[in-house]
């Protein structure tokens, strides 16, 4: 059986089968192997945390207290359930991705957050190795958000099926979600006008796949080493940086007439466009279902973004 992990295998996509057998001497020794082993068990200790941490916040908005009642956890299942498929699917389609083009990319890195109310800062994979072309970077930056969208979709359908609408009054204090024009349509489609006074109260599977929404929305902003940067940069090239500095000029200008959390990303912006990673082959020309995959997460940003993502408000009795 070859081994995954060899410097020549997977091989490039269009490799022929037939090609010369891959040099054995880098084949991993029982001592180069430890490291992965220990690296694996570190993954897998930061997906239980943040299993954990995703549950706790999930009891917070069934309303529970999690230190005063942990065995009441499976309250909290639904909401981390969710979350947590989102997240897993988003990074699985990077990592799968980018192991079919030969890529050295490690497992997904979990990130946990004791800190209510979502419970986790999200999901990440580290790329060792350069795409072989632009065609094999723009697909390994869109299957992420593809693929975390595909769960949240169903989810927030879900989600809204099976929530109550509420008079204002009952809420008092609360969050205002921002609707983007995909939760419009779902709220229309499934939920139909709302009477006078009234607001959606979403269940737990409806927030988690909201977060989910959000955090495509987020990836796909086409700045720096985002993987909406990566698919610019795999259709432009170099020139993306303009695109990048266009995006951050307009973030400032929607933290002062909007949200100031885009003052934030602004500021990650600039951090991750300081140098964006090369290709090996970056004269290689996109073909046309790369452009449509390109246009898919295009669909899929305008669908999932909110200029006013939350806001904090107050139902006067």
């Amino acid at each position: 059986m070859r081994p995954f992990d060899s410097p020549q295998w997977p091989r490039p996509l269009g490799s022929p089968w037939n090609a010369p057998a891959p040099d054995w001497t880098g084949v991993p020794t029982m001592a180069t192997t430890a490291p992965v082993r220990r690296s694996r068990v570190l993954h897998a200790l930061l997906f239980l945390a943040t299993l954990v941490t995703t549950v706790a916040a999930g009891m917070v908005w069934e309303g529970l207290n999690p230190l005063a009642r942990p065995d009441l956890f499976h309250r909290g299942l639904p909401y981390a359930s969710t979350l947590m498929a989102i997240l897993l699917c988003h990074e699985m389609g990077h990592y799968l991705t980018a192991r079919y083009y030969g890529m050295d990319v490690t497992l997904p890195y979990f990130i946990p957050s004791p800190i209510p109310p979502v419970g986790t800062f999200g999901a990440f994979i580290r790329m060792k190795s350069p795409p072989l072309n632009r065609r094999a970077l723009l697909y390994v930056a869109a299957a992420g958000p593809i693929a975390g969208f595909c769960v949240a979709l169903p989810a927030m359908l879900y989600g809204y099926a099976t929530s109550e609408v509420v008079a204002n009054s009952q809420v008092g204090f609360g969050f205002r979600l921002g609707e983007p024009l995909l939760l419009q349509v779902i709220s229309q489609a499934v939920v139909g006008p709302l009477p006078p006074e009234t607001t959606l109260s979403l269940n737990s599977v409806g927030m988690a796949a909201w977060f989910g929404i959000l955090v495509t929305m987020f990836n796909l902003l086409p700045m720096g080493q985002l993987d909406g940067g990566h698919i610019v940069y795999a259709l432009i090239g170099a020139r993306a940086r303009y695109v990048t500095w266009a995006l951050v000029a307009g973030l400032l200008g929607m933290g002062l007439l909007m949200w100031e959390g885009w003052w934030i990303w602004a500021l990650i912006g600039l951090f991750v466009s300081r140098r964006h990673p090369a290709v090996i082959d970056p004269c290689a020309t996109l073909d046309l279902p790369s452009r449509a995959v390109a246009c898919l997460a295009l669909v899929i940003f305008i669908l999932c973004f909110m200029p006013l993502p939350i806001q904090v408000v107050s139902f006067a009795p």
